[in-house]
C-alpha cells in the first residue's frame, strides 16, 4: 500500500502542478495585457495574425507617406493660389492705370505707375518654397525670368531691349523648362499641378513690354498725344487677354486642391480604418481583460490552497 499510495500521490501532485503553472501563466499575460493594453509583447502571442498584421502596418506607412506628401503639395498650391492672384491684381491694375490715363487724358505718374506693377509681378514670378523656385518647372534653383544681360525680364531698360514679341517668343524672357511639377498623391494617382511662368505671365509681360517700348519712344505728356492715346488704347484687349490667361491658370489650380482636398479625406480616412484593423489585432479591449485577469486570479488562488492542502495528504488520508 506505501508503494501504491506515493505513486498515486506523485500523479496527482504533477497534475496540480501543472494547473499552477497554467494559471500563473494566464495572470501574468493577463497582467502584461492589462498594464500594456497589448495582446502581446512578441509576435509569437499573436502568431497566426503575424502575415495580416504585417501587410495592414506596411499599408498604414504607405497612408502615413502619402498624407505628409500631400501636405507639401498642399502648401505649394497654396503659394501659387496666392502668387497668381497677386498676379491677376497686378494685370488688373495695368489695365486700369490704361484706362484712368485714358479717361483723364493725361499720362501724369503712368510710368512710375506702371514700373510699380510691374516690380511687384518680378516678385510674384519670383516666388520661392524652401528656396525653389515655384514658376521654374523642373529648373528650381534659378529664377523663371531671364535676368541676365542687356536684355532681360526683369528691369525696364532690359525689357525694352526685347525687340521682338515675348507673347510669341516666350523664351525672349523666361527661362523655366516645360516640366511641370507632379506629385503621387495616391495610390496609381498621380496630380499635375505645377504652373510655368511663361504659360501663365507671357501676355502680361509683352504688355509691360509694348509699354516701355513706347515710353522709351518719349515720355507720356499731360495732356496725352494722339500716338499716346491710340497705344494705350490699341492695349486694352490685349490686357484682356492676359487676364484671361491667368484666370485659366488659377482656376486649374483651384481644382488641384480640391482634387487633393478630397484625396487626403480619403486617405485620413482609410489611414484610421487601417489603425483601427491593426489594434484589433494587437491590442486588448482592457474591460474585458480585467475581467478575465481576475477569474484567472481567483483560478490562480484556488490551485494554489488545493496544491498545498494535497501536498500535506495521500491517499490513505481517504481509506
Amino acid at each position: 500500500m506505501t508503494i501504491s499510495s506515493r505513486i498515486s500521490t506523485l500523479g496527482q501532485h504533477q497534475s496540480l502542478l501543472s494547473d499552477v503553472l497554467r494559471n500563473e501563466n494566464r495572470v501574468f499575460v493577463g497582467q502584461n495585457q492589462v498594464t500594456s493594453g497589448m495582446k502581446s509583447d512578441t509576435y509569437k502571442g499573436i502568431a497566426h495574425d503575424i502575415g495580416t498584421l504585417q501587410g495592414a502596418k506596411s499599408l498604414l506607412a504607405r497612408q502615413q507617406q502619402l498624407i505628409d506628401a500631400n501636405h507639401q503639395v498642399d502648401r505649394r498650391l497654396s503659394l501659387y493660389d496666392a502668387s497668381l492672384e497677386g498676379l491677376r491684381d497686378n494685370a488688373q491694375q495695368l489695365r486700369d492705370a490704361f484706362l484712368a490715363a485714358i479717361n483723364g487724358n493725361t499720362g501724369f505718374g503712368l510710368e512710375t505707375n506702371v514700373e510699380n506693377i510691374f516690380n511687384n509681378a518680378v516678385s510674384l514670378l519670383s516666388t520661392r518654397d524652401g528656396g525653389r523656385y515655384i514658376f521654374s518647372g523642373t529648373l528650381t534653383d534659378q529664377s523663371p525670368l531671364d535676368e541676365s544681360g542687356t536684355t532681360n525680364a526683369v528691369t525696364k531698360s532690359g525689357m525694352q531691349a526685347i525687340n521682338a514679341s515675348i507673347s510669341t517668343t516666350p523664351s525672349l524672357g523666361f527661362t523655366n523648362n516645360s516640366v511641370k511639377q507632379s506629385n503621387t498623391i495616391d495610390e496609381n494617382l498621380t496630380l499635375t499641378y505645377g504652373v510655368l511662368a511663361d504659360e501663365v505671365a507671357a501676355p502680361l509681360w509683352e504688355e509691360f513690354r509694348q509699354f516701355f517700348e513706347q515710353e522709351a519712344l518719349g515720355t507720356f505728356t499731360n495732356p496725352l498725344s494722339s500716338t499716346q492715346q491710340t497705344f494705350l488704347m490699341s492695349r486694352l484687349d490685349e490686357l484682356n487677354t492676359a487676364i484671361d490667361t491667368i484666370d485659366q491658370k488659377h482656376a486649374q489650380v483651384g481644382v488641384n486642391r480640391a482634387t487633393l482636398e478630397d484625396i487626403q479625406i480619403r486617405l485620413l480616412d482609410a489611414k484610421t480604418f487601417t489603425k483601427i484593423f491593426i489594434s484589433d489585432i494587437e491590442e486588448v479591449d482592457v474591460a474585458e481583460a480585467i475581467g478575465r485577469l481576475s477569474q484567472d486570479q481567483v483560478a490562480l488562488d484556488a490551485s494554489y490552497r488545493v496544491f498545498a492542502q494535497l501536498s500535506q495528504s495521500t491517499l490513505l488520508d481517504f481509506i
